[in-house]
């Protein structure tokens, strides 16, 4: 089977369960023998950053000499950048080659979805690859979702807030019991920044499951901020004193503490883990997409920003970064499951004007419902025809001086950075 073959194969596959559990996954990796067996995980769930959380912490544990297996979803560019080890996606023969494995498994009855497919891949890649460690996101939610599977040394919970309301309820409460799904006997639960209502329904889920849980009160300050990243001073002993992270975003305080925090509690599992490592794989880490300068003169900014929540936090960044309004410009599409409104609403007022589009993804909200919430919450906009035509417009427009801002989710995103990748 060739690389094209196995796309082919896997976007035969359902997007969407029909049903939420674990069965089809069980059965698919049964058909690996158990490949999740033969390595721990640290599982990061969380309605914003675990991403950012994932990939800070295997930067982390490949500077302390680990082989350290990454699983993040959606993609940016191709299927295989999520499934990554040492930082290197896996190659197309071995991607080829696991699907081809995993054939019978995709002709059950209950046929697994392309995401269930693509977690056993990784989680059979890790195996072959021999890593000492993964560092697993979770894809939604947590109790029903294909990761669910692995098998952990630490869990984590960064963030919880309203998202995916569809599938995973209406309330606080009801998201935080999903993503607290995670939880497992003897392995430590780590709360990030939640709120009050969300840990008190996680320590519960927890408390049933046997699993001791921590808080992260590990005292941050940023010192220093501008377009290459932002400096942190740490108040601990046993870390390092200053960190310099090359990722914008004043919530990413939140997520380097998470990440401190499971180095600690990774620390009392017997993993070596030195400060210099600590602080080296700070400074090398990469998140694409994620507040991702990619062009200067003007400057463009690369956003999911895929939730309301995300959206106010970047809206605080751009106006500490880009003081002038008259400097900056957003170019704006989201995905029909998603809170379009909230988001927009959020992140128009920062902008004089607003550029919507819309992607090439299937789950893409439309232009007439994008236009009718820009109406309704008395937005100026404009509309490009395509996201690539959003960007050629705005660059040719801008002043060296601008900021382009493009948000709404991953696959505006990941269009934007291949057009402007195509321009060199």
């Amino acid at each position: 089977m060739t690389y094209a073959q196995a796309r082919a194969r896997l976007a035969a596959l359902p997007t969407l369960e029909v049903k939420p559990g674990l069965d089809r996954i069980r059965r698919l990796i049964e058909h690996l023998d158990n490949p999740q067996a033969a390595y721990p995980a640290v599982h990061v769930a969380g309605t914003n950053g675990k991403g950012s959380v994932v990939a800070m912490l295997a930067g982390v544990l490949c500077r302390a000499g680990l082989r350290v297996g990454r699983y993040t979803s959606p993609e940016l560019v191709d299927f295989r950048d999520r499934i990554t080890v040492d930082d290197e996606w896996i190659g197309e023969r071995a991607f080829a080659d696991i699907v081809e494995a995993i054939v019978p498994g995709l002709d059950d009855t209950d046929a697994p979805t392309l995401f269930e497919a693509l977690t056993a891949i990784a989680l059979e890649h890790f195996r072959r690859q021999r890593v000492d460690i993964a560092v697993v996101e979770v894809g939604l939610g947590g109790r029903f979702d294909a990761t669910n599977v692995v098998r952990p040394c630490l869990t984590a919970l960064t963030t919880v807030s309203l998202d995916h309301t569809a599938l995973l309820g209406t309330t606080i409460e009801r998201i935080a019991w999903e993503k607290a799904g995670i939880a497992k006997r003897d392995v430590p639960l780590v709360f990030g920044s939640i709120s009050a209502e969300a840990e008190t329904v996680a320590r519960q889920v927890a408390r049933e499951a046997g699993a001791p849980v921590s808080s992260c009160d590990l005292a941050l300050t940023r010192t220093d901020v501008n377009w290459a990243g932002a400096r942190f001073r740490v108040d601990a002993a046993d870390l390092p004193r200053s960190i310099d992270l090359p990722l914008l975003g004043g919530w990413q305080a939140d997520n380097l503490r998470v990440v401190l925090c499971l180095v600690r509690a990774l620390r009392e599992c017997g993993y070596d883990i030195p400060s210099a490592a600590v602080a080296d794989g700070m400074r090398g880490v990469r998140w694409p997409g994620r507040m991702e300068t990619v062009h200067h003169a003007p400057r463009v900014v690369l956003d999911a920003a895929h939730n309301a929540a995300g959206a106010a936090a970047l809206a605080d960044e751009i106006r500490r970064l880009v003081p002038d309004r008259a400097h900056r410009v957003l170019l704006f599409g989201a995905l029909r499951d998603k809170d379009a409104a909230g988001m927009l609403t959020s992140l128009a007022p920062v902008f004089p004007r607003v550029t919507l589009c819309v992607s090439d993804s299937p789950r893409a909200l439309t232009m007439d419902r994008l236009e009718t919430i820009a109406r309704d919450a008395g937005i100026r906009y404009q509309k490009a025809d395509s996201v690539t035509t959003g960007v050629r417009e705005a660059l040719a427009a801008l002043s060296p001086d601008d900021v382009l801002i493009v948000a709404g989710s991953l696959t505006v995103v990941g269009e934007a950075r291949r057009a402007l990748m195509e321009r060199g």
